[in-house]
Parts: C-alpha cells; sequence; structure tokens
C-alpha cells in the first residue's frame, strides 16, 4: 500500500467522518465537457485538505485554500464518510469557488452520486489511488459504471510511479484495460540528502509519450512535504518541480500534501499548513506561485499540444532526455542549462508555436540566450502573467531566469502548413517518393525525396512521420516533422537478407519489425530518441506486418501459404503464433489499427483482400475486394480504412467504411511505377 491510500486507509478505518448540518448549494454543474478537464481554466489541486480534520473543516479554511490558488481539492476519506460530512466540505468548496473530487470507489460513488449532485463544486470521483493491475477489471467496469451514471463528471484514478519498462507497461496496461479519459501519477523528486532523483525525467518522458500516444492530458503530484527520505521543498524548488511538469506537457498539477497530515508507519513534517492549521512559509511561497504564475500560464498551455521537449546546454543529460538540436523554429542556444519545450494549436496546420524555457536548475540563476529562425518566425513576444498578455521581444531571447523558474514565449509565424489525413511514401525505380493526402481529400505529391531505397515503411508518432527504409541491405531512418521539413537520412543497422519491414507507433514510441533470411527482428524507437533492438524473435517468415490496437502491438507473418498472427502485450511478452489462415502466393500484407479492430490487406495470386480481427477476438477471414493487385498498403483515415494498392502499373485507392462497406476505387497519380508502399494514418488528436 503507498503513501496517499495508506494515509486515507488510516482515516476511514479510524472512524466515519462525523456527520455537520449543512445548508446544500442549490445549484447544479453543468459542463459541455468532463470538469476539470475542459473550461479554460488550469487545474491546481491538493491533496489532504482541510476537512481530513473535522476541526479545520470550516467556510475559512477552505477559503484559505482557494485564497492560495488552488481550484480543486479532494474531500472525503473513504467509502465510509458520511454523506453529511462530505456534503459540509462540497458546500464550503462551493461557497469559496473551489471544485472537489469526493474520494469513493466506484461501487460508493454509483451509490452517493445523486446524493453530492446538487452541489456546485462536485466535480467527480477519485475512484482509486495507485492501483495496482489485478484492480484494472474491476475498475474498468466500475469506471464505466460511473461515467453511464454522471457523464460530466471527472472519473479520477491515479498512477504510482515505476521506471523504463515497467512503467510503459504499467500505465500502457492500465489504458488497455480502464479506458480512462485522463492520466495522473506521482513521483517525488527531492531526496533528504539534497539530491535529486536522476529517473525523475525519464519518468516523464515515458508518461507525456503514452499520454500523447493515447490522446490523453496527462497530470501530475509534485512534492510539497517532506516525509521519510524526502526533504521539505523550497519556494524555488517548489517553482522547480511544476515548471517541469509543464515543460512535460503537463495538463493538471496537484500538491502532497496541502495540511501535514498525522504520523504513520512515516513521519510527515509541515506542508503548507502544518499539523496544528498553522500556516508555513510554503503556503505564501505556493500562494504566489500558483496566482502569479502557474494559474495564468497554465492556461494558456492548457488548450497546447506538447510538441517537442529538449534539454539544451546540458552535459551530460539527465537520464531519459533528449538533447537541444535546431529545428525550424530556434536555431540554437548558449549559456546557461535550461529546458527547451516547444507547444503547438491542436490545429496541425498553424504555424505559430509557444516556447517554454524552464531553468534546470532550482538553486542557480540561468542567463540563456535563445536564437529564433526569423524565416519562419515573424515575431517573438512573451507572456506577461501579471496582465495575462504578450509584450514584443527580440528574435534573439536572451533571458535571466531565477531558481526553478520558467518564461514562456509565442513565436508568430504566418500561413499554415499542410495538413496531412494520410502519409504515402512509395518506392519507385529505385528512389524514394513522399506524397500527403490533406484533410480535405486533394493529394500533394509524389515528391522524390533523394533517397535510394527498395523497401519502406511508416508510422506517425505525435503527429511527426517516421520512415523507414531499405536501401541493400542497410535500414536507414528519417522523420518528417510537422511543419513539412525533414530530419537527416540516418543508418540504423545493416544485416543481410531483408525481404519485409514494417513500422508502427504503440504508446507513444516507434515499432519496426523486419524480415533476414527468414527470420523476424523487432526494435523499438523510445520517446528519448534512443534504441531497443533489433531482437530475434525466432519466426519465420517471407513477410511481415505490424500495427497498434488498444496499446499493443499486433503482428501478422506470412510464411509460405500461412498467415500467422501474435500479439506484443504492454508488458513486453509475446503471444504464440497462431494460424490464421493459408493463402497461396501472399505477395504483399499491411495492417492498421480502427479502433479497436485490427485490419490486414493481404495480396494472394494478384488479388486484393482483407482480414479484420474483431475486439472480441474474432476474426473476419481473408475474404476477396475484387480488385487486381501487386503491393498493399493501409492506414486509418478518418475513422475508416484506406486501402492504397498498386495495380496495372498505377496506383489505386478504396475505402472501407466505418460500417464494413467498401467506396469504390480511385486512382492516385504517380510519377513512377511503385514497387513498394507504405502508407500512414494520423497519430491521436489530444482530447480537447
Amino acid at each position: 500500500m503507498r503513501r496517499r491510500t495508506f494515509l486515507l486507509s488510516v482515516v476511514a478505518a479510524s472512524a466515519a467522518l462525523p456527520a455537520l448540518g449543512t445548508s446544500a448549494a442549490s445549484a447544479t454543474t453543468t459542463c459541455a465537457g468532463l470538469q476539470l478537464l475542459s473550461g479554460p481554466e488550469f487545474p491546481i489541486g491538493a491533496f489532504w485538505p482541510p476537512s481530513m480534520q473535522p476541526r479545520f473543516n470550516s467556510l475559512d479554511r477552505f477559503q484559505e485554500m482557494k485564497d492560495a490558488g488552488f481550484t480543486f481539492s479532494f474531500v472525503g476519506a473513504g467509502d465510509s464518510d458520511d454523506p453529511a460530512y462530505v456534503g459540509s466540505s462540497l458546500d464550503f468548496a462551493a461557497r469559496v469557488g473551489l471544485k472537489a473530487l469526493v474520494v469513493n470507489g466506484p461501487d460508493r460513488a454509483l451509490q452517493v452520486a445523486d446524493t453530492y449532485q446538487s452541489y456546485q463544486s462536485f466535480a467527480g470521483f477519485r475512484l482509486s489511488d495507485e492501483p495496482g493491475p489485478d484492480q484494472f477489471g474491476s475498475l474498468a467496469n466500475g469506471l464505466a459504471a460511473v461515467r453511464s451514471k454522471v457523464p460530466g463528471l471527472l472519473p479520477y484514478i491515479n498512477l504510482y510511479p515505476q521506471d523504463g519498462d515497467g512503467f510503459r507497461a504499467y500505465v500502457q496496461g492500465f489504458i488497455n484495460t480502464v479506458r480512462p479519459v485522463m492520466l495522473s501519477y506521482d513521483s517525488y523528486p527531492l531526496f533528504a540528502d539534497g539530491s535529486d532523483d536522476p529517473n525523475y525525467f525519464s519518468r516523464w518522458q515515458i508518461f507525456r509519450a503514452i499520454g500523447l500516444g493515447s490522446g490523453l492530458p496527462t497530470w501530475h503530484y509534485i512534492q510539497s512535504i517532506s516525509y521519510n527520505g524526502h526533504r521539505l521543498p523550497t519556494a524555488p524548488e517548489l517553482a522547480w518541480q511544476i515548471n517541469v511538469n509543464l515543460a512535460y506537457g503537463c495538463k493538471g498539477i496537484q500538491y502532497f500534501c496541502y495540511w501535514q497530515p498525522p504520523n504513520t508507519n512515516e513521519t510527515f513534517g509541515p506542508a503548507l499548513i502544518d499539523y496544528d492549521g498553522d500556516r508555513t512559509a510554503l503556503y505564501d511561497a505556493a500562494k504566489a506561485f500558483n496566482l502569479g504564475w502557474l494559474a495564468p500560464v497554465g492556461a494558456e498551455l492548457k488548450p497546447l499540444v506538447s510538441e517537442k521537449v529538449t534539454h539544451a546546454n546540458e552535459s551530460p543529460l539527465p537520464a531519459g532526455t533528449l538533447g537541444f538540436t535546431a529545428d525550424p523554429y530556434v536555431t540554437g542556444t548558449s549559456g546557461s542549462a535550461v529546458i527547451v519545450s516547444r507547444f503547438r494549436a491542436v490545429a496541425r496546420g498553424q504555424r505559430t508555436r509557444w516556447l517554454l524555457l524552464a531553468n534546470r536548475s532550482h538553486n542557480a540563476v540561468a542567463r540563456t540566450n535563445v536564437a529564433i529562425n526569423t524565416a519562419t518566425v515573424s515575431s517573438v513576444s512573451r507572456f506577461d502573467p501579471a496582465t495575462r498578455t504578450y509584450n514584443p521581444d527580440s528574435t534573439t531571447v536572451s533571458v535571466s531566469l531565477d531558481p526553478g523558474a520558467a518564461a514562456l514565449y509565442r513565436l508568430d509565424a504566418s500561413g499554415e502548413w499542410l495538413d496531412p489525413q494520410l502519409h504515402l511514401v512509395l518506392v519507385g525505380n529505385g528512389a524514394v517518393y513522399h506524397a500527403l493526402q490533406e484533410t480535405a481529400g486533394g493529394w500533394d505529391g509524389p515528391n522524390e525525396l533523394g533517397d535510394a531505397s527498395r523497401l519502406v515503411a511508416t508510422a506517425e508518432v505525435n503527429a511527426e512521420l517516421h520512415v523507414v527504409e531499405i536501401d541493400g541491405n542497410t535500414m536507414y531512418h528519417r522523420i518528417r516533422f510537422i511543419d513539412g521539413s525533414w530530419a537527416p537520412h540516418n543508418a540504423f543497422v545493416t544485416m543481410s537478407g531483408i525481404s519485409s519491414v514494417a513500422a508502427a507507433s504503440v504508446a507513444g514510441e516507434l515499432h519496426v519489425a523486419l524480415v533476414t533470411n527468414r527470420v523476424v527482428y523487432h526494435a523499438i524507437r523510445h520517446a528519448d530518441g534512443t534504441w531497443d533492438g533489433f531482437n530475434r524473435l525466432g519466426d519465420a517468415a517471407d513477410l511481415i506486418a505490424i500495427a497498434e490496437v488498444d496499446g499493443e502491438l499486433q503482428v501478422a507473418e506470412i510464411d509460405g501459404n500461412s498467415i500467422y498472427h501474435r500479439v506484443r502485450s504492454a508488458d513486453r511478452n509475446w503471444s504464440s503464433r497462431n494460424l490464421l489462415a493459408s493463402l497461396g502466393s501472399v505477395t504483399s500484407v499491411a495492417a492498421t489499427g480502427a479502433g479497436r479492430e485490427l485490419i490486414l490487406g493481404i495480396v494472394a495470386a494478384g488479388n486484393l483482400c482483407y482480414s479484420v480481427k474483431h475486439a472480441d477476438g474474432s476474426w473476419i477471414f481473408p475474404t476477396a475486394t475484387g480488385d487486381v493487385a501487386a503491393q498493399v498498403s493501409v492506414a486509418m483515415v478518418g475513422g475508416e480504412v484506406a486501402f492504397i494498392f498498386t495495380a496495372n502499373d498505377g496506383l489505386q485507392q478504396r475505402i472501407r467504411h466505418s460500417d464494413g462497406g467498401f467506396g469504390a476505387v480511385s486512382a492516385i497519380a504517380t510519377p513512377v511505377r511503385p514497387t513498394a508502399l507504405a502508407a500512414t494514418g494520423r497519430s491521436p488528436d489530444p482530447c480537447a
């Protein structure tokens, strides 16, 4: 049992919170979307509110919390709470303008939801804290039931931290099973010996990638108390934690703790408020920071998408981080170490960007210069949190940041980028070409990239197109950014006898599979740019296709006349290889995820076929479409599946609609006869 779970269990076990008389607020909460996630206000919450001690469950104490810049609080201790007492806390929260998440499990939440609906502060339920994987199944049922009963309220669940593959598997397993509407976890980096957690950034990198890969907003707890092995933060250390979180795309900040809990099996020091109810210096620091920086800057960043996070002027780099490289917006940096974090609008075509510069140090001033690319950026302005406006700045940004501080800039750029709904990469006459189909349906390209190749694979990761090319025996990797620019064409591995290659985005990371000398290999490019693999799977195959479904890697292998299927789960384990069907003369196979279904495109004996694996595990076995084809690729496009295939030396497209029916064939103009092709649709868009 972990820290907050233990604390709540102590309170719940000691006694049910006492009943108090209260006059409930009469207004009922209404919101177009889920509360706290929707709307312009940035969520700033805290664990262990005033109501955890009945003598402090009062209007003035909730007002004190509101005055410190908090926007929501957790109330209640567990399922045994007296609803009248919880109602009194909800009433106080409503009267001061705070939102509240009631601490109840799913079963209890269904029982009391109607009781709390009359309180204007009632924003949802904290259904579970730091659940283990063995709890995911019951939580999935409970969360679905709560959403069905009170669809406008937030069903909140917080996760515990891990490192590396264990953390990836835990978070992705949670998403696959529970189907949450958001992600939250806690990680406390400030150790009692004065050091900082060396895995703080790598953990955030993993969490950010999964959040972006699933389209879910990410929240986080920050440390605002001392306890066993952890020190009480200074004001700069508090600011540093929050600004690091913002830099990594966090959409909601939670303090652990607001009030000092009682000592249990751990020794807790004072938080913003000590156990006896007296304010500490950290209260004043948090108040100034929440009101003067976090609330206004958070409101600016909340509707934006985290596009790129790098660490500049720092060597060695912290574990799991990306070093700064020049791009179309920032051409260089110098001076002190900073986190350079770039954000974009949800609308991908918009060229304007936002740049957050966060001091990497919580004990020293950072003086850093950032050179802006004036070929892209027409003007630079710095955000003033006091007025919530942007003031003109120089295109050579010179910033001085106090310990733990950050600065936000808007990089204005006119015009729009092309906004693809589908990318198509093909090989013709040994050269690589790229085309994109815009959201309006028209095509741009194919345009020659200048690379020599014989096989290609593609996947989009957080709106960036990753292209894998096989030239001879060498695999190359390159990226097309959202602005249309391309990263260098880099050789990754040389392996003889490569006959097939495939790529897919899984949990915000790039997966690549290839067949060499009839043996299957697999590799992963992590969010920090490092690679794991190639690792030999040992399967015999001639052709391979991969796709993501439910955060798992789905694999189709062609071995002679046999089509096999297997799955790599979020915990890195591989299922057995199962025979799907037997077809003669298979020359091409491709795969894509479509919601919770796997769609295969197969060319057998010159005929285009498709196969579908439903969410319940049943299959539509390979079925001919009636089209002649030699090569095929498939991609998810706007809720439907595009089959792109070569036929009669040309390139054609046919759409499988969401009802399972097929549209008419349309031709795609191409300057060359395609001999290999790969298509990919859009990566998940973040929830608004």
